[in-house]
Formats: structure tokens, C-alpha cells, sequence
């Protein structure tokens, strides 16, 4: 998310059109703000500043304190809605992020000897660091055999299909649970809360949806479909697509992301220790729930590059297992070594 703040920048900088000007001052205008602020900026950040624009938001809709410290302050203006032509810049803004996103956040088939080689190897060392048993699955891969686990959850707020193709075009021993199920009569893969709850085979858990995840116009039911992010491949019958931005928490409540969060709830519940790969839990719910489940006995493996990634779920109420930060990039030898002296020890 953090690069592809300046990728979007650069894509937005390069299009042309009536209005992208006002587009980019806006853009440019938020990202420098954040930045001296919070000493940090990616993506998420940046669009919920927007979207709150483009609904013509104020303090007031942000909650109560604010509200006060805006009145206490005697800030009257910040009080008042964004002006229109504000209004109408960051709405634009914001439907190019969302094609953004969708457009950038699947695989190419190229990229899989790369996705094997980088997950494999981390596999590899976690499963040799577990104490308590599990299932056993061996991958070969250019000569090499790799140990994993076919039992293990995996739970993302990515929307890519990197997942998705590591075990469908890459592993293909275990059939990967995404929490859909074939239905015959449409012939299509459905959502389905009771998959999704079913454990002994990979389950993988996309907590703010997928750019594969589609609403079926009519019934309304979830599909699951593998195209690429061209609109001339999509059956008409499918338009909504399910993916859940950090600006739209409020929709977390409702299915199909309250059934994913309701199990993470419970794997959070169910073992001692977790591994967290390159988050850095800005999102409150999140990170409310990491905390709530956790007991003197957890321990969290970070792997995140910044020095400061773990400092939002220390200060979470409620926090009160042990944090073990890996501070190098997920990918590299050192880094998947690192992860596994940290469960062992």
C-alpha cells in the first residue's frame, strides 16, 4: 500500500482529461499532509481522507470529540461541508482508485515461479519451527522438497489472488477453501458461511474480499470467478464487485465480511502464537480483536520493515501478549529464518 501510493501518483499524473488537474493538486495535496503529520502515508490513508471529501464530510460526522475540539476551538469552518466542486474532484478521485485497485491487484501468470519460490521457502521454516502436531504435505519444487502444513488458515486484507494461485496454478495437492462451494444449478462457485467454517484443508480468508469476488445481479448471491480485470470477460450477469475498502468499515458488519471476521475471531481464540506479515494494524477493528483474544501467553510474529509497525497494537486497550518484530522484508532467507527462531523460542 505504501508503494502504491507514488505508482498511483505517477498513473494519475500521466492521464488526461477534463478535471484530472484538480485530480492531482487534491491527491498531492492530501498525500504531503499525511505525510507531515503522521511521518507515514499509503494508500489507505490517503483515500479515506477522499472519500470522506467525496460524501462531503465534516468533524461532526467523524464523532463527538471531534466535534467538541472543533467547537472548543472555536474552528467553526471546520464544521462546514467540503465545497461542491471539492465534492465532485474527490468523487473522481475516488472511482479511479477503486479501477485502480482492481486493475493492478491480480497475478500475472509470470509472476508464479517467483510466488512459489518466495512462499515455499517461508513454509519450509515455519513448519520445522512448530512444536504441537499437524498435518504433514511435501512440495518439490526446481529439485528442492518443501514441508507445509495442508491444515494451515491464512487470513489476508489483501484483495489480489496471489494466494489463490499458489495453491491453484502452483501447489495444486489440496484444495484451497475460500469459502465457496460449486453450485450446479448455476454452475458457479457460491459463497457459503458453512465452508467457510469447515477446517482440515488450506483455508484462506480474505477479510476485505477479492478482485475475484463478484454479486450476482438478480439473486444477489456471491460468486467467486478467476478473470482478469477487463470488463469485455465478465458475464453481464455479474456487476457488483465484493471488495471491502478501509474507508467503508461500517459495511464490515454485514455478509461476507462479518462471517470471515467471526472466524478469525475464533483461529485468534484457538492457538498461542500468530504471524503477521506486513501489517501494521491501522485498522481499528482489527486490531481491537488481536487484542481482545490475546492472553500472557500469545506471541505475535511481526515481519514488517518499519521500526514502528507493532507501536498501534502495544497501545491497543487490552493488548496483552509478547511481540517478536522481525524487521526484514517478507521474501528474503534471512527473513523466513528469523520468523522461525521467533515461534521456537
Amino acid at each position: 500500500m505504501k508503494e502504491m501510493v507514488s505508482e498511483f501518483q505517477k498513473e494519475l499524473a500521466s492521464t488526461s482529461g477534463s478535471g484530472v488537474r484538480s485530480e492531482v493538486r487534491m491527491y498531492n495535496q492530501v498525500t504531503a499532509s499525511l505525510k507531515e503529520t503522521f511521518g507515514r502515508v499509503d494508500l489507505e490513508s490517503v483515500f479515506t481522507v477522499v472519500d470522506a471529501i467525496s460524501q462531503g464530510k465534516t468533524l461532526k460526522d467523524l464523532g463527538y470529540f471531534a466535534t467538541f475540539l472543533a467547537k472548543d476551538r472555536r474552528s467553526a469552518s471546520l464544521l462546514r461541508p467540503p465545497l461542491r466542486e471539492e465534492l465532485q474532484v474527490a468523487q473522481r478521485l475516488k472511482a479511479r482508485f477503486e479501477g485502480y485497485v482492481k486493475r493492478v491487484c491480480w497475478v500475472k501468470p509470470d509472476k508464479l515461479n517467483g510466488i512459489l519460490s518466495t512462499y515455499l521457502n517461508f513454509f519450509n521454516e515455519v513448519f520445522g519451527a512448530r512444536t504441537t502436531g499437524g498435518s504433514f504435505g511435501q512440495f518439490n519444487h526446481e529439485g528442492t522438497p518443501y514441508n507445509y502444513d495442508p491444515s494451515w488458515d491464512f487470513f489476508t486484507t489483501n484483495y489480489d489472488n496471489v494466494l489463490e494461485v499458489l495453491w491453484r496454478s502452483g501447489i495444486m495437492q489440496n484444495a484451497l477453501n475460500t469459502g465457496f462451494q460449486y453450485d450446479s444449478t448455476s454452475k458457479s462457485e457460491v459463497w457459503s458461511p458453512t465452508i467457510l467454517a469447515q477446517q482440515g484443508q488450506p483455508r484462506l480468508v480474505k477479510l476485505h474480499g477479492s478482485v475475484t469476488w463478484w454479486k450476482e445481479e438478480g439473486t444477489g448471491r456471491i460468486v467467486e470467478k478467476d478473470q482478469p480485470p477487463d470488463a469485455a470477460y465478465l458475464p453481464r450477469k455479474f456487476g457488483e464487485q465484493i471488495i471491502l475498502y478501509p474507508i467503508q468499515q461500517k459495511d464490515a458488519f454485514v455478509p461476507p465480511y462479518f462471517d470471515m471476521f467471526y472466524v478469525l475471531r475464533q483461529m485468534l481464540g484457538g492457538t498461542g502464537k500468530w504471524i503477521v506479515v506486513g501489517y501494521s494494524f491501522g485498522d481499528e477493528i482489527l486490531r481491537s480483536m488481536f487484542a481482545k483474544a490475546s492472553t500472557a501467553n500469545t506471541t505475535l510474529v511481526l515481519v514488517h520493515p518499519d521500526s514502528q509497525a507493532a507501536k498501534p497494537l502495544e497501545a491497543e486497550p487490552g493488548w496483552s501478549g509478547k511481540i517478536k518484530h522481525v524487521k526484514t522484508r517478507f521474501g528474503e532467507p534471512e527473513t523466513s529464518r528469523s520468523v522461525a527462531q521467533a515461534l521456537g523460542s
